[in-house]
C-alpha cells in the first residue's frame, strides 16, 4: 500500500464518521465509505472506527469480514468486480475475466505486484439484462466485449481517473420492453399520499400542479390510516418479493402494536441472480416507491423509512439522494408531510456485498450496524423487527404499487390479474432471449406468453424465480405466473436448447455455497456437500447413488436450515434431477455403478505430491 493511502484513510475517517454523527449504528456505512475512499478498511481503521462508535472492535471486524465488498487489506487503485453470474458466462464473460486479466497481468482475487489493479469475481451485478457487466470502483460498466475490455485495461495502465473514461463504459439503460396497467403512467410526485389525506378528511385535494403544503388541510390521521388499509384489503395485494404475503394483514398487525415507535422498511437489495426490476424502478420511477412508502408510514403511523439498497447499485446514490431531496422541499417527507401533521423521513442504507441481506431479519441487523445473519422466522418482523420495534418489510416494487392504489383506490388495482393474484407483476427477463429487459404483465399470464414476447431462443428451460426458484422444462411451458401456480420473485432465466444444464446447476451450486452465512449446520455442510456431489458429476463420477444424497439433502435443509437460504438452496438441483436426468446420467461411467472406496484411488494425490510410483506407495489388491 502506497504511504499516503496508509495516512490518508484517518483523514478520512474523520470525515466521514461527522457525516454520520457517530452513530452506533452507522458501522456498516462508515465501513463502505472507507472502503469506497481508500479501498481497504485497515485493520488499525477497524480499531479506530470502534472507539469513536462506542463499539467493541470485535463487532467491527465482524462487520469487514462478513461483507464481500468490504476488505482489511487494500485492493489497489483500481478494484474491478466481473459479474459471475450465469447468464454472464453465457455472454462469454469468464473469457472477458481471462482476457483482462492477461492484458493487465493479474491474477483473479489478487492485487497486482505494484498495486494499481485487483481483479475479483461476484455472483451478480444486477444488469443480466445488459452483460456481461462489471464495477469500477463501485461504478456499473455494461456491455463488455473484447475490445471494451481492451480499452478498460488501457485506461487502468494509464491511470485515467473514472471520470475521465468514455461516458458510454457506464450507461445503464432502463430496458422497459412491456409495460401494462399499473405502471404505464407512473403517479405524479404527491398525489397518492393526497388521495389517501383526502379520503381520511372527506376533502377535494388541488391538483399537482399547485401543490403546496397549506393546501392539504388538516387531515384525522386516525381516519387516514383506517382508509388506507381499507383502500389496501380492496386491492388485494400481496407481496412481491415471492412469498405472497397479504400486504393489508402486515399493515393492520404493525398498526395494532402498542408504542410510539414504528418502522417501514423497503428491500432495495435484489441479489437473486437474474434480478434486476427493482434497479429499473429506482432508476426510472423512484418517486412512486417513495410515496408508497410513505403511505403505508401513515398506514402504520410510522415516523421512520430506511431503503436498503444492494452494494452493486452505488452507482445511483446521487440519484437517489436527488430524488429523497427533492421530495423534502415538495413537503412530501419530513416534518408536517403536505400539512397534515404527519412526520415521516426516509434514508438509504447501502449494502456491501451479502446476498443474505435479503433476509428480512438479516436486513434489519445489517440497518443496525451489524453482521447480516439471519435469526430465527420468530418473532416476525411487524412484531420485533428493526431495533425491535414493529416493522414493515415489503419490496421496491410492492411500496410501488402502493403508490398507484393510493391514487387509484384498491378496487382500481384489483381489475388487473386473477381473484387470488390481483395487479400487475414486473419480470426481469434475461438469458437466451431477443430482447432482455424488463417486462409489466397482469397476473396470471402464461410462461410462454413472456417467452414468445421476449424473443426466447429454442428454450429447453427456464428457472423461474432466479437461484433459489424452480427450474422448468418445455413441458410447463403454459402454467400461469400467479400465486396460484408459479409464484416468482419476477426473475425469469431462458436457456436455450445449446446450452448444458450442467453449468446451471454448477453455477448455482457454488453460489449458495458462497453465500451461506455458516450460522447453521445444514446450509454451511448443506452447500459444501452440493457442490462436491456435482464435482463427483463434473469428473465423471457421479452415480445413480449421489442423485439420491442431494434428495436426502436437499431434505434435510429445507427441514433444518436457520433461514430461507439454506431452505431453498437445494431447489435447482431437485428440479434439475426431475425435469433433467439426462444432464447427470451422461456423466455417470455406468448406471449400474455400485459405489465403493477405492483407496488407491484416494492415494493418487499424495502420490503424486510425494513423487511415488514404487509399488510400496499402492495398496496390494486381494
Amino acid at each position: 500500500m502506497p504511504e499516503a493511502t496508509a495516512v490518508a484513510w484517518a483523514e478520512a475517517l474523520d470525515r466521514i464518521l461527522a457525516r454520520y454523527e457517530k452513530n452506533a449504528e452507522s458501522v456498516v456505512q462508515v465501513c463502505i465509505d472507507l472502503q469506497e475512499e481508500v479501498h481497504c478498511v485497515l485493520p488499525e481503521a477497524q480499531v479506530a472506527i470502534a472507539r469513536e462508535l462506542g463499539v467493541t472492535t470485535l463487532r467491527v471486524k465482524g462487520v469487514v469480514s462478513f461483507y464481500s465488498f468490504l476488505s482489511d487489506t487494500w485492493l489497489g487503485e483500481y478494484v474491478v468486480y466481473l459479474s459471475d453470474n450465469i447468464t454472464d458466462q453465457m455472454a462469454g464473460s469468464r473469457a472477458l475475466a481471462q482476457r483482462l486479466c492477461e492484458r493487465l497481468g493479474v491474477e483473479i482475487g489478487k492485487v497486482r505486484g505494484d498495486g494499481r489493479v485487483s481483479v475479483h469475481l461476484t455472483s451478480c451485478t444486477g444488469l443480466g439484462d445488459q452483460g456481461p457487466a462489471a464495477l469500477v470502483n463501485g461504478q456499473a460498466v455494461t456491455r463488455l466485449g473484447p475490445e471494451r475490455v481492451d480499452q478498460i485495461a488501457q485506461l487502468i495502465e494509464a491511470r485515467r481517473p473514472l471520470a475521465q473514461w468514455p461516458r458510454e463504459f457506464f450507461l445503464v439503460v432502463a430496458n422497459i420492453r412491456r409495460s401494462d396497467g399499473v405502471f404505464r403512467k407512473p403517479v405524479p410526485p404527491g398525489e397518492g399520499i393526497k388521495a389517501c389525506l383526502a379520503r381520511g378528511a372527506q376533502i377535494t385535494m388541488p391538483p399537482t400542479e399547485e401543490l403546496h403544503p397549506e393546501d392539504a388541510g388538516e387531515a384525522p390521521l386516525d381516519r387516514v390510516s383506517e382508509e388506507i388499509l381499507k383502500q389496501v384489503q380492496a386491492s388485494g395485494l400481496r407481496g412481491r418479493g415471492g412469498a405472497g404475503f397479504k400486504t393489508a394483514i402486515k399493515l393492520d398487525t404493525v398498526r395494532a402494536q402498542k408504542g410510539r415507535d414504528r418502522y417501514v422498511l423497503c428491500n432495495a437489495d435484489e441479489g437473486e441472480p437474474g434480478t434486476f426490476k427493482d434497479r429499473v424502478l429506482l432508476m426510472e420511477n423512484p418517486d412512486m416507491v417513495f410515496e408508497g412508502m410513505t403511505i403505508a408510514a401513515l398506514g402504520i403511523k410510522a415516523t421512520e423509512g430506511v431503503i436498503y439498497v444492494r452494494g452493486e447499485y452505488r452507482f445511483m446514490k446521487d440519484h437517489l439522494e436527488g430524488v429523497l431531496a427533492r421530495r423534502r422541499q415538495l413537503g412530501l417527507l419530513g416534518k408536517n408531510i403536505l400539512g397534515s401533521g404527519f412526520d415521516f423521513d426516509v434514508r438509504i442504507h447501502w449494502g456491501a456485498g451479502a446476498y443474505i441481506c435479503g433476509m428480512e431479519t438479516a436486513m434489519c441487523k445489517s440497518i443496525e450496524g451489524r453482521r447480516g445473519v439471519p435469526r430465527r422466522r420468530w418473532p416476525l418482523p411487524v412484531h420485533q423487527g428493526f431495533r425491535k420495534r414493529p416493522t414493515l418489510v415489503n419490496n421496491v416494487e410492492t411500496f410501488a404499487a402502493l403508490a398507484a392504489i393510493g391514487l387509484n383506490g384498491g378496487k382500481w388495482f384489483a381489475r388487473y390479474g386473477t381473484e387470488q393474484s390481483t395487479g400487475t407483476k414486473w419480470f426481469s427477463v434475461s438469458g437466451d432471449v431477443d430482447r432482455p429487459g424488463v417486462y409489466e404483465y397482469p397476473h396470471g399470464v402464461s410462461l410462454r406468453e413472456v417467452l414468445r414476447d421476449s424473443g426466447a431462443r429454442d428454450p429447453q428451460a427456464v428457472m423461474v424465480s432466479g437461484a433459489s426458484g424452480t427450474l422448468l422444462a418445455e413441458a410447463d411451458f403454459d402454467r400461469a405466473l400467479a400465486f396460484e401456480d408459479l409464484a416468482s420473485v419476477g426473475t425469469l432465466m431462458v436457456f436455450g436448447r445449446e446450452r448444458d444444464l450442467f453449468d446451471v446447476a454448477w453455477n448455482f451450486a457454488h453460489f449458495f455455497q458462497h453465500e451461506s452465512c455458516g450460522l447453521c449446520t445444514p446450509c454451511r455442510v448443506g452447500t459444501t456437500l452440493l457442490v462436491s456431489i456435482l464435482e463427483k458429476f463434473k469428473k465423471g463420477w457421479g452415480t445413480p447413488l449421489d442423485l439420491e444424497d442431494v434428495k436426502l439433502l436437499a431434505t434435510t435443509m429445507k427441514l433444518g436450515a436457520h433461514c430461507g437460504l439454506g431452505q431453498t438452496a437445494p431447489n435447482h438441483l431437485v428440479d434439475a434431477i426431475k425435469r433433467f436426468p439426462d444432464v447427470f446420467e451422461g456423466r455417470m461411467q455406468t448406471r449400474d455403478f455400485t459405489p465403493a472406496f477405492d483407496l488407491n484411488g484416494a492415494l493418487e494425490e499424495a502420490r503424486r505430491l510425494a513423487g511415488r510410483t514404487d509399488a510400496a506407495a499402492f495398496v496390494p489388491e486381494h
